[in-house]
């Protein structure tokens, strides 16, 4: 049984925390492409280690992952307009690039330059696999781009899908390789699946298993 203290430790992996600390040095897999499938399309909030971020493609296809909230009165831009390169907040209409980078700030003169000492915190990101993996760590820390066998192969050679689970990251992954736990609450499942092959190969045949 761990304590309070190193419970915390393990599972808490906000900024400036020491198990958050080691997941930023990793790319993270953070949502599917399709996603935000089109130029200037709905941006999309995604949440990453305790960080309420957003993510919309620009005008060119580029993608930004930045907060998720306008420095200015922190509207979730989530609100905001997606057009001509830039997210717009729906509140006073401050607009900011792929790299949070403050474009447009309409209540100010332009030759002010007031907009570009404005910059919303924002990752790099990039697609592998139909996936969109963000990096959140130190630029110098930085590893190379994810490289697994699936996320290489054609389209037509892999399938990728995404889930919700309400829990702490240490719980799915104690999870996933619990074999008793897999063995004893998910042994149906397999029968099910078992079955179900089965009947797809030859509708005709006699069923293996039956449901009781």
């Amino acid at each position: 049984m761990t304590s309070r203290g190193q419970n915390d430790f393990l599972t808490r992996t906000g900024p400036g925390t020491p198990m958050g600390n080691l997941l930023r040095r990793y790319w993270i897999p953070a949502f599917l492409s399709s996603e935000i499938a089109e130029p200037d399309c709905p941006p999309v909030r995604v949440k990453l280690l305790g960080e309420r971020l957003i993510a919309f493609r620009d005008s060119q296809g580029r993608i930004g992952v930045m907060d998720e909230f306008c420095a200015h009165r922190g509207a979730s831009l989530w609100f905001g307009r997606n057009e001509e390169n830039g997210l717009r907040c729906p509140y006073h209409g401050w607009k900011y690039d792929v790299t949070g980078q403050c474009m447009e700030v309409p209540s100010e003169p332009v030759e002010g330059g007031f907009c570009k000492k404005i910059k919303l915190a924002a990752y790099d990101c990039i697609k592998r696999g139909d996936v969109i993996w963000v990096y959140m760590g130190a630029p110098e820390q930085k590893p190379p781009p994810p490289n697994f066998e699936w996320a290489t192969v054609p389209r037509a050679h892999r399938f990728v899908s995404k889930r919700t689970q309400e829990c702490n990251w240490l719980q799915t992954l104690e999870g996933g390789i619990d074999s008793v736990h897999v063995s004893f609450l998910h042994r149906h499942d397999r029968a099910a699946i078992h079955c179900t092959s089965a009947k797809a190969r030859n509708s005709h045949a006699k069923p293996l298993c039956a449901s009781k």
